[in-house]
């Protein structure tokens, strides 16, 4: 669905939104379920890690000062659109919601953000 010139939105005409695609977006707008909304401009962004956990997929997102984690379904294809810094905004939905997502769209069910001063070293 095209909203403007460049911005398209990760979703059918219908259906729960999870995220919102815009090529060269400056910054990347997070909304989580608990009302927070914050914002990361992509110059801060030092790297991002994808992984499939089998029920659940991880995105973590390593900024200068902050790691932001989503956990949700079909999250690959965003992920390849973050590599490009092609996302204006993403948003956490509650579970409950993901019958109304359409197939083969993004559903983000969590966000956390952690100050890097307070993530702990794994343990590996």
């Amino acid at each position: 669905m095209e909203t403007g010139n460049t911005t398209q939105e990760m979703r059918a005409s219908e259906g729960v939104l999870s995220a919102s695609l815009s090529e060269g977006a400056p910054t990347l707008l997070i909304k989580t379920q608990d009302g927070l909304r914050r914002i990361f401009p992509w110059i801060h962004f030092i790297n991002g890690d994808y992984e499939n956990l089998n029920e659940v997929e991880r995105i973590t997102l390593h900024y200068s000062s902050h790691e932001v984690c989503l956990e949700g379904v079909r999250l690959e294809p965003l992920f390849e659109r973050i590599a490009k810094f092609g996302v204006e905004w993403i948003k956490a939905n509650d579970k409950r919601l993901m019958a109304r997502c359409p197939q083969g769209s993004p559903f983000i069910e969590k966000i956390s953000i952690s100050e890097k001063n307070n993530i702990q070293p794994s343990s590996e």
